[in-house]
């Protein structure tokens, strides 16, 4: 395995297995390390490249919007010679996985109980932002933490992740401040005009019925598969990470198999 802190990009990161690429993407507050059970269940048999958005894990910098965060991305994957990844992003990073896939050459991408519909919850963090801007964000914080369902994963892999956490009002505002300074309607616009662009295989896994909106919005997509793990909360790839791996496996299968049917 390789770790190492691009130069370029100042993301940290890890490299290891062979075979098709896939990258690991971690939601806000998390880092790479949350991805380790579903690494080592893929045995080697992907190139897998878990990386630190900024201001996460050993990445520095500062929180910035996904779209300029995929432009880094891109480039932190072109100085390690990694082409057409399949992209795989949890919760706020389903969101930077498919603006990374409608922006550049990709294999397919991965959305991990985060659907394409951001206007509710753009609507409920507009009601919330005189709390989150003050004193009140802790307890803001505690509330949707809760609402997560972190809890449901087992031990020892729950303290592992909770380790690697790192909750602070300043990153978590910087990443949201797309959200907090556009109409939730204007976003959900503009998030509808960059996915149309994205044209290869898709996997939703989320632990909860879809809404209809996010059903509706996968469904825009020319290729999607959806699995519903009732139960499995917003952190549903580790409550089950063998489960989560070997339908990544089937996933990374079939995308082989579409590009070169293409």
């Amino acid at each position: 395995m390789t770790t190492a802190t691009d130069p370029g990009t100042g993301l940290a990161y890890d490299l290891q297995g062979t075979g098709p690429p896939v990258v690991f993407l971690h939601g806000l507050t998390f880092d790479r390390h949350s991805w380790r059970p579903i690494v080592e269940r893929l045995d080697g048999s992907v190139t897998s490249v878990t990386i630190d958005l900024p201001a996460h894990g050993d990445s520095g910098g500062e929180p910035e919007w996904l779209e300029s965060l995929a432009q880094r991305l891109h480039r932190l994957l072109m100085a390690l010679a990694v082409q057409r990844p399949i992209v795989v992003g949890h919760s706020m990073s389903a969101g930077l996985a498919a603006l990374y896939a409608a922006a550049y050459p990709t294999r397919g991408m991965v959305a991990v109980d985060q659907g394409m519909e951001i206007r509710p919850f753009a609507q409920l963090v507009h009601r919330l932002e005189p709390m989150l801007r003050g004193p009140g964000f802790d307890q803001v914080w505690q509330d949707l933490d809760t609402s997560i369902g972190l809890d449901l994963v087992p031990e020892p892999t729950r303290t592992q992740v909770g380790n690697g956490r790192r909750v602070r009002q300043d990153i978590v505002l910087g990443y949201w401040e797309q959200v907090l300074s556009t109409d939730p309607d204007d976003l959900q616009a503009w998030i509808d005009e960059q996915t149309r662009a994205v044209n290869v295989p898709c996997l939703g896994v989320f632990g909860r019925t879809m809404t209809d909106g996010e059903r509706d919005r996968f469904h825009r997509l020319p290729d999607v598969q959806i699995e519903e793990w009732e139960g499995g909360g917003h952190c549903v790839h580790l409550v089950d990470p063998s489960r989560f791996a070997a339908r990544l496996r089937q996933f990374v299968e079939y995308c082989d198999r579409a590009q070169w049917t293409v």
